[in-house]
């Protein structure tokens, strides 16, 4: 089932301008970050056990999943509330699944949209977030979302659902950088055993996975 959200809560602060040598060096100490998520660029302060540097990619685990985060800046707090944890910066393993991601959810967006429009619903979709399991979409909508919308978002979120499960995106998704991700029971990235499951997942995936297009253009 699609998720519809229409708000989010913020996390804002007021830290003071880093000073020159930091701006220079860019180098964080281990704790506690501010980090973007989302496509709507939702402020969270995440926890680290590594330095990450301004701007840097990492992988997220959030309460909706995995997710692809950016690197803000540390947060001085040390008593802020945190619900993210910080796995790891992303592999060029993980920015080629992003990629291949990205390409399917813009598929599925425009698809969805064209629906919408076709039904003459008066739902309006802003923007998309896909975790990285490659299973979830979560569907930002502006106001309400009326019955019509309903299915139309349920249709193109299983259709897209089924592209992600197959062969090749299982296996990534469960090899590399699926729910267990940083967890004792992953097999994959973050667990200490290195990317060599993303590595030939996703030359795998590049080489053979089906396109998305032609599954949309069934619908």
């Amino acid at each position: 089932m699609p998720r519809h959200e229409t708000s989010k809560l913020r996390y804002h602060s007021g830290l003071n301008q880093p000073n020159q040598q930091a701006v220079f060096r860019l180098i964080f100490f281990m704790g506690l970050y501010f980090v973007r998520i989302g496509s709507l660029g939702d402020l969270f302060v995440a926890q680290a056990d590594a330095a990450f540097c301004r701007n840097d990619r990492v992988i997220a685990r959030t309460y909706r999943g995995i997710e692809l985060a950016q690197i803000v800046s540390p947060c001085r707090s040390r008593e802020a509330a945190t619900t993210v944890q910080i796995l790891r910066k992303t592999t060029h393993q993980d920015e080629l699944l992003l990629r291949r991601l990205e390409r399917h959810k813009r598929d599925a967006v425009e698809a969805c949209q064209a629906a919408l429009a076709e039904a003459g619903s008066s739902a309006v979709l802003l923007e998309v977030d896909q975790v990285f399991d490659g299973e979830t979409l979560v569907m930002h909508f502006l106001g309400n979302v009326d019955p019509v919308a309903e299915r139309i978002t349920r249709d193109v979120t299983e259709r897209y659902e089924s592209i992600v499960r197959t062969k090749h995106f299982a296996k990534l998704l469960r090899d590399g950088c699926g729910p267990d991700c940083g967890t004792e029971n992953g097999s994959g990235c973050g667990t200490g055993g290195g990317c060599e499951g993303c590595a030939s997942a996703v030359g795998c995936l590049v080489k053979s996975a089906t396109p998305y297009q032609d599954r949309v253009n069934e619908f």
